[in-house]
């Protein structure tokens, strides 16, 4: 099964987005970033599964694990919360390609198990999108990928 993970990124000057796709071997096959226009986290979260399921369908990955630390647009996409209505019309494009695979699964993951997404998403791509293939990965996101392979253990830690 293919993994995604998507990140989706918003600041006071920027919206972007950003995934990996990934063999079950957490071998990595491709990487995505790119600009949005949506000026909402959840929006650009979304905006980030979309196209990281349509360049799954693209290239015919077809049973897909799909990870993003946005507890709520996995929620959304798993039916357990309502949808805002502002972001209604993405959730269905997400979902008419959700039909289009074999097998998925959506799944939360801390933004630790995330982070060569979240390194992905917030890459300066202008105002274009960017696809990156492993020969190309800047070598900090090969150390992400490499944490993830090797099943890097994070401790999170409490505050009080």
């Amino acid at each position: 099964m293919a993994v995604l993970h998507c990140d989706g990124s918003l600041t006071a000057d920027r919206a972007s987005y950003g995934g990996i796709i990934c063999d079950d071997a957490v071998v990595a096959i491709m990487a995505y970033a790119g600009k949005g226009d949506i000026n909402s986290v959840l929006g650009m979260e979304l905006f980030a599964i979309l196209k990281g399921v349509t360049f799954c369908i693209q290239r015919n990955l077809l049973r897909v694990s799909i990870k993003s630390d946005s507890k709520l647009a996995v929620d959304i996409l798993n039916g357990a919360v309502d949808c805002p209505w502002s972001k209604q019309i993405l959730r269905d494009r997400i979902a008419m390609l959700l039909q289009q695979l074999q097998r998925k699964e959506i799944k939360h993951v801390w933004r630790e198990l995330n982070q060569p997404a979240d390194f992905i998403a917030a890459m300066d791509t202008r105002d274009g999108e960017a696809i990156f293939y492993p020969l190309d990965f800047p070598q900090d996101l090969v150390e992400l990928v490499k944490n993830d392979s090797d099943c890097k253990v994070f401790l999170r830690t409490l505050s009080h």
